[in-house]
């Protein structure tokens, strides 16, 4: 069982309808709280509709009457005073869960969703397990090498090498990341990668409570969605159990 927080995107290429498949893909089934409407497709996005916190709150609470949440993943949300919020309604609630935080500050169209200042964000780095950015979003929330208390996976999608995509994962204690390295599908960009992978690794940390297997097995199941589906959106395709 696995819990993603995210926005809506009516694409399905991104967002809480993403994640869904990506549990399912790793046979985790998986449930969502919804945090935006967003009005986009794999090309273009227009807007977000913010669901305030008193709604996003109302969802955690019905499905935490009937489930117990160990592995939670959080994407898309307004600002840092809403994602504070659900942090500490989590941590109460499921003080031991894993939660990777997915910091969606620009989507793949080019749209900002967040401009404020990285120290609202830094504050809350803590509350997660594992936080992954991808490399701007490293820098601007100064993850670009690390920190000392909670494990990073700083993605590397948007390197500038053309031959291989390389993720540096920060763990507290260690002086040196590991790296994952796989081969880059040349001219291939598609829409929701970031919160596919993400999701792909919380439902194998989920399955075999190991984040180093997890990114391993989910970086194989990414090269087929870069390899499958039609123009920007991809396909997950045989199960990765």
């Amino acid at each position: 069982m696995a819990l993603t927080i995210a926005g809506f995107d009516p694409s399905g290429g991104a967002g809480i309808l993403a994640d869904i498949k990506a549990f399912e893909h790793c046979k985790v089934y998986g449930q969502a709280v919804c945090t935006a409407i967003t009005i986009q497709n794999e090309d273009y996005f227009e807007k977000s509709n913010w669901l305030p916190w008193e709604q996003i709150k109302s969802q955690l609470q019905i499905l935490s009457r009937v489930r117990d949440f160990n592995n939670i993943k959080i994407g898309l949300v307004e600002n840092p005073q809403t994602l504070e919020k659900i942090f500490k309604w989590l941590r109460k609630k499921y003080p031991s869960a894993f939660i990777i935080w997915d910091p969606i500050l620009k989507a793949s169209s080019g749209f900002e969703f967040h401009r404020q200042n990285a120290v609202s964000w830094r504050k809350l780095f803590s509350y997660a397990n594992l936080i992954m950015p991808n490399l701007p979003e490293a820098e601007f929330l100064g993850l670009s090498k690390g920190l000392p208390q909670t494990a990073v996976l700083v993605k590397g999608g948007h390197s500038s090498s053309s031959q291989k995509s390389e993720d540096l994962l920060f763990l507290p204690g260690f002086p040196a990341p590991i790296k994952f390295t796989s081969k880059r599908i040349k001219g291939v960009e598609k829409h929701g990668s970031g919160c596919v992978f993400s999701a792909l690794i919380l439902a194998n940390f989920a399955k075999y409570n190991d984040l180093e297997k997890a990114i391993c097995k989910s970086k194989k199941s990414m090269l087929g969605f870069f390899e499958n589906g039609s123009g920007k959106l991809g396909v997950l395709k045989c199960s990765s159990a």
